[in-house]
C-alpha cells in the first residue's frame, strides 16, 4: 500500500470533528453538515459530496476544501494526526425503483401549460419518448399529485425520477412546490430528450429548462441530446460524454463496467490522451442558469480545460438571475399582452366614439 493510498483510509469524520465540523448522523452511512443540506459525508466509502456545488472526493480533498491547505499540507496533517483507519466497504450498485401509480395526465398538462408556459407541442414531444408522467405521491404525513421526470441509461433502463408537485402550498413545501428526487435514483445519468441521432451534447440545470430550452430554440436543434442535470453536476457531463462515445463506437458495454465514482476519471483520461474532442468541436454546450453559480460552474469547468461552449439567457434590465423558463414565460407574457391590446383596438374599430360637431350650429 502506498503512502497516500494509506492517508485515503484515515476516518473522514473524525477528520471532520478535528476541523471542528460536527456533522449529523442521516443514516447509518450518511452525515450532513449542520449548515449545508447538500454537503454529505459516507462513512461506508469514506467519501464527500457537496452536491450543490458539485465538489466530490477523499479524505485529502476534504481536507483541502475545508482548510484552504495545499495537497502536501493535507497529507502532512493526515499523517501526522492521530485518526483510525477507515473500514471502507466497495461501492455496490442497486437498482433503481420505482413504486410510484401513475395517473392520467391532465393536472400536469394544466401545470405544464398554464405555471410555466410550455406548449402542448414541448409536453407532448417530450411525452413521446417517455420522459413525463402524472402519478400519486404519498408520505406518512400527506399525499399529493406529482409531475415525474424519468431518466434513462444508456440502455433504455429507467435509473431514476425526479419529482414536481402540482399545486402549491407554502405551508408544507419550503419553495412552494413539493421538488424530490426519488430515493434511490442514480443522479449521474440526467434525464435526456433525442433529436434526431445525437451528436452533440446541451446541458441545463432543470427539465423544465430543458423542455424551455426546446420549445425556444427547436427550429435550429438537430442531431443533438439535450440533458438535465439536476443541478450543477460533472458527472451527468462525464456520463453522457462517454455515453455519446460509446454510441459512436458501437461500445455500449462499455460503459457497465465504470463505476458511477470513475466517470469524471475517465472523461479527463477522454480529454488528455485522445483527441476526442478536437474532432469533435462543439460537443459540449452549457445551457445553464445566468447567475453566479451557473457562471462559476462555467468557470470552473474552461479552467479544467473542458472545451466547451456557452449559452446562457439574457438578463433582462436589473435582474441579477434568469433561466430559461424565464424567458419563455416573458415572452408568454409579451404575446399576452399583444393579444389583450389588439382586442382592444379591434373593439374600438368595431364601436367607434360618436363623432363631435364642430360646426356651430346655426
Amino acid at each position: 500500500m502506498t503512502r497516500i493510498e494509506k492517508v485515503k483510509q484515515k476516518a473522514i469524520l473524525e477528520v471532520a470533528e478535528s476541523l471542528g465540523y460536527s456533522f449529523k448522523r442521516l443514516s447509518a452511512q450518511v452525515y450532513e453538515h449542520p449548515e449545508h443540506d447538500s454537503f454529505r459525508i459516507f462513512a461506508d466509502t469514506n467519501t464527500f459530496k457537496w452536491f450543490s456545488r458539485d465538489i466530490q472526493g477523499d479524505v485529502i480533498d476534504f481536507v483541502q476544501l475545508m482548510t484552504g491547505v495545499s495537497f502536501k499540507e493535507a497529507l502532512s496533517y493526515l499523517e501526522t494526526g492521530d485518526f483510525e483507519q477507515a473500514k471502507v466497504f466497495e461501492e455496490t450498485y442497486q437498482p433503481f425503483r420505482y413504486y410510484l401509480r401513475e395517473e392520467p395526465f391532465d393536472q400536469a398538462q394544466i401545470y405544464l401549460n398554464d405555471i410555466r408556459g410550455l406548449s402542448d407541442d414541448t409536453i407532448n414531444a417530450f411525452g413521446r419518448q417517455g420522459l413525463l408522467a402524472q402519478a400519486h405521491y404519498q408520505t406518512k404525513i400527506f399525499q399529493e399529485s406529482v409531475l415525474v421526470f424519468k431518466s434513462y441509461n444508456h440502455h433504455g433502463q429507467l435509473e431514476g425520477a425526479s419529482l414536481q408537485g402540482l399545486v402549491k402550498n407554502a405551508q408544507r413545501h419550503d419553495r412552494g412546490y413539493l421538488k424530490k428526487i426519488m430515493k434511490g435514483s442514480h443522479g449521474y445519468v440526467g434525464m435526456s430528450f433525442d433529436i434526431g441521432k445525437p451528436k452533440r451534447l446541451i446541458f441545463c440545470e432543470s427539465v423544465i429548462d430543458m423542455m424551455s430550452y426546446y420549445q425556444l430554440h427547436q427550429k435550429q436543434l438537430s442531431d443533438v441530446r439535450l440533458v438535465s442535470m439536476e443541478g450543477l453536476k460533472l458527472s451527468v457531463i462525464a456520463y453522457q460524454t462517454l455515453r455519446l462515445t460509446a454510441e459512436e463506437h458501437d461500445k455500449l458495454n462499455f460503459l457497465d463496467n465504470i463505476k458511477p465514482s470513475k466517470l469524471t476519471h475517465f472523461l479527463r483520461i477522454i480529454q488528455e490522451t485522445t483527441i476526442f474532442f478536437q474532432n469533435h468541436p462543439g460537443l459540449i454546450t452549457l445551457a445553464v442558469d445566468n447567475d453566479e453559480a451557473g457562471r462559476d460552474f462555467c468557470q470552473k469547468l474552461s479552467e479544467k480545460g473542458l472545451p466547451i461552449e456557452i449559452d446562457l439567457p439574457s438578463l433582462q434590465e436589473l435582474e441579477t438571475k434568469a433561466d430559461w423558463n424565464d424567458v419563455v414565460k416573458s415572452q408568454r407574457n409579451l404575446s399576452l399582452r399583444d393579444v389583450i391590446q389588439s382586442a382592444k383596438l379591434q373593439v374600438i374599430r368595431s364601436n367607434p366614439p360618436p363623432r363631435k360637431n364642430t360646426a356651430l350650429e346655426l
